[in-house]
């Protein structure tokens, strides 16, 4: 009778645990920096203020356990430079990390933009911030030691891989190291997440056709490949506009659900063409579980939060605004969008969520939008509600009374 008390009370105490291992993990789109996006972000002094971009997703990015998102964009320092081959000023990884986001993906076509020393700069310059990031390496040793990237939360061990399709045709200098898609890498690396006890493994990749709104054969075959050899979920970006995602990747196989996302669109970025203007963020929710039998399982919530880039126009610039989308169409007012910047709202909004509608599982379930709530937006009554843009004169007043919080960079 004792020793069944005691096992009793050793499953009720590892229910318990259990119960309590839960992390929730917020994925973005591509961090651009095209030249007006720096210019407006320009201070009287000189510095780089970009907190503007993050005001109004903020709050919804420190609810999260983890927040990644990719760095489409070198810190190779000045002069600065926008498309085709980009150099952003540190400042935007320092605000980027301000509002919540934890690590930077920086496997991508534009991470060579500014050669060898733009690449060992922007890891220089991450790190000196404090941000984690994975895709781009020193050299071998560097590459070996950090990818997978291991990240543990609540309990919940996870491995994190990254890859490129190329790098516009500038190679890696050696020894640096740019994570490429290759199938003999990918499984070596797939094979060393399990050998470190990776309970879930995500794979963030850069692929796909600019601007093409549905997945291309390749990249549904090399998301098969990637499921196939014991990756998890695939995450990935660089057609600059939302596609489509599938829950039901390998559909013979019994294990369920299998996500793939295949574009994210962009974060932040000073394209304005129809589907470019903004993205979507991916909420991804692993809670374990204990089945009598069966031990201890992962059980998967997924949403996604539906953004537009707001490009309002101060004192003859452009300022860039994250503003989720389902918020802004319902009170476009509290955002200062009006007339054709509403329209183009409008037409990201309803294209956006009837594409992602049209994915379905084959029994009709789907991933669910983030509902936005109001409550979670700064607020600031004596200037109008919800902040308005930069140029509100009462609220620039309230803002240069109250201390400002500074965001330090290291020289480099």
């Amino acid at each position: 009778m004792r020793n069944k008390k005691i096992i009793i009370l050793s499953f009720l105490i590892l229910c318990t645990i259990v119960q309590g291992q839960r992390v929730k993990i917020i994925f973005a789109g591509d961090l651009m920096s095209h030249m007006p996006q720096v210019n407006a972000a320009k201070q009287v002094d000189g510095s780089y203020d970009y907190a503007p971009c993050f005001r109004y997703v903020k709050d919804y990015l420190q609810t999260a356990d983890l927040a990644i998102v990719n760095l489409e964009v070198p810190l190779a320092g000045k002069p600065y430079s926008g498309y085709p081959q980009f150099s952003a000023p540190d400042a935007l990884a320092a605000y980027a990390k301000e509002a919540g986001f934890d690590i930077m993906i920086t496997a991508n076509n534009h991470c060579m933009d500014r050669g060898k020393k733009g690449l060992e700069r922007t890891l220089r310059t991450l790190d000196s911030l404090g941000i984690p990031h994975l895709g781009t390496y020193r050299d071998r040793d560097q590459h070996d030691t950090e990818h997978p990237l291991m990240v543990e939360r609540n309990g919940i061990r996870l491995a994190l891989l990254t890859y490129t399709y190329g790098t516009n045709g500038i190679p890696a200098v050696e020894p640096n190291i740019v994570n490429l898609i290759d199938t003999l890498e990918m499984a070596r690396d797939l094979r060393v997440a399990r050998e470190k006890g990776a309970d879930f493994v995500i794979t963030l990749i850069h692929w796909g056709i600019e601007y093409a709104v549905k997945a291309n054969k390749e990249q549904e075959q090399t998301a098969r490949w990637l499921l196939e050899h014991g990756c998890d979920a695939v995450i990935g970006g660089h057609p600059h506009v939302v596609q489509n995602f599938t829950l039901d990747a390998i559909p013979d196989n019994n294990r369920y659900p299998e996500v793939v996302i295949y574009s994210m669109g962009n974060l932040v970025s000073n394209q304005r063409n129809e589907n470019c203007d903004g993205g979507i963020m991916v909420e991804l929710t692993l809670q374990k579980t204990l089945n009598m039998g069966e031990g201890v399982g992962l059980e998967q919530e997924w949403q996604y939060l539906p953004y537009w880039v707001h490009r309002g126009t101060v004192d003859s610039l452009y300022q860039y605004y994250i503003v989720p989308s389902t918020d802004a169409v319902t009170y476009p007012e509290s955002y200062q969008i009006e007339g054709d910047l509403l329209k183009a709202l409008q037409l990201f909004d309803q294209n956006t969520r009837k594409r992602l509608e049209d994915c379905t599982l084959k029994d009709g379930q789907n991933i669910e939008e983030h509902l936005f709530y109001r409550n979670t937006l700064p607020v600031h009554t004596k200037v109008g509600g919800v902040v308005p843009l930069r140029g509100n004169p009462l609220l620039n007043k309230m803002l240069q009374e109250k201390p400002k919080k500074s965001t330090k960079l290291k020289k480099q």
